[in-house]
Order: C-alpha cells, then structure tokens, then sequence
C-alpha cells in the first residue's frame, strides 16, 4: 500500500511580490520570487534593467545563474565576449565568469534569473 506524504507548499503570485532596488545595482529593480526558505537547490528573481541600465561587471563563486529574457534587447558579455541578448532566448553561466548586462534598446529588459544553488 502506497504510503501517503504531506507536502507544503506555496504558489507564488507575482503580483504580490513587490519590486524592491538590486542590492548592488543602481536603478536595477527586482522581485524575489522563490528564496532558498522555499526552495534550498534554487533561487528565481525577476530583473528589471530599464534603458540605458547596467548589471555591472560581477561572478558568482558557486552559483550557475541561467538567465531567461522575458523582454527587451540588451548586451550580455561573458569574459570577454559581447553577445546580443533578447526576448526568448536563454544563458546558463557557470560559476566564476564574470558578466555584465546592458540594456542597449528603447524599452526595459525583464529577465528571469535562477541561480543554482540559490543565493543565500
């Protein structure tokens, strides 16, 4: 007979979860949709760069951050390779490789970031 398990859980609505200011970015807005307290492999925060803003240069030590863009057209560099970044597509970067983000288009950038392990 199948054993029965409790599980909680919560269902995170966006709408609920306020923008605040990047810690560490200027004029960078963001939402910590899942902390580690609800996930311990992974963290997910929405990313608001707005024209012109920039994520500066930064590594994570042990984290891979896997960057989804919801919208907008931006420059990723990883090291020292500029890329276009936009709506659709998606990056994985391993831990140790710096980076940085420009919003080079007319509109925000929203990104969706997950970092595994979660940042803490």
């Amino acid at each position: 007979m199948a054993q029965v398990v409790s599980v909680s859980f919560d269902v995170v609505a966006e709408e609920q979860v306020p923008w605040v200011a990047h810690p560490r970015f200027a004029d960078i807005q963001m939402k910590p949709m899942l902390t580690s307290a609800a996930n311990p492999l992974a963290s997910v925060s929405r990313v608001r760069v707005p024209p012109g803003g920039v994520i500066g240069w930064h590594q994570h030590a042990s984290q891979t951050e896997t960057v989804y863009v919801l919208a907008g057209d931006s420059t990723l560099t990883l090291g020292a390779t500029p890329v276009p970044f936009s709506a659709g597509q998606i990056v994985a970067i391993p831990p140790t490789v710096r980076h940085t983000l420009i919003n080079d288009g007319a509109e925000p950038v929203e990104l969706l970031c997950f970092f595994t392990p979660p940042i803490a």
